[in-house]
């Protein structure tokens, strides 16, 4: 299995789902694309929840003033929402 961005994909093409490990791998990516680098690494450890066909991903909440993020990724890998509070 390969994982790309937006998708994890068989050796043969199907989709296939993922595993909480992609999909904590899948958002770093995500939010690092988003958001940045260094929000990606301060939110660390992600919260993960896996919803029927989705993963819905939370970070940290800060020390300081801010936010954090929460995104939902779909059983096949891609994301279908990212959003971070203020």
């Amino acid at each position: 299995m390969f994982i790309y961005p937006s998708l994890a994909v068989s050796a043969d093409g199907g989709a296939q789902p993922v595993t909480e490990q992609q999909v904590l791998r899948l958002t770093e990516i995500y939010v690092t694309q988003h958001y940045g680098e260094q929000t990606a690494q301060a939110q660390k450890p992600y919260r993960v929840k896996k919803g029927g066909e989705h993963w819905v991903i939370s970070g940290k909440p800060p020390k300081a003033l801010g936010g954090n993020f929460r995104a939902v990724i779909g059983a096949n890998g891609q994301l279908e929402e990212i959003t971070h509070s203020k």
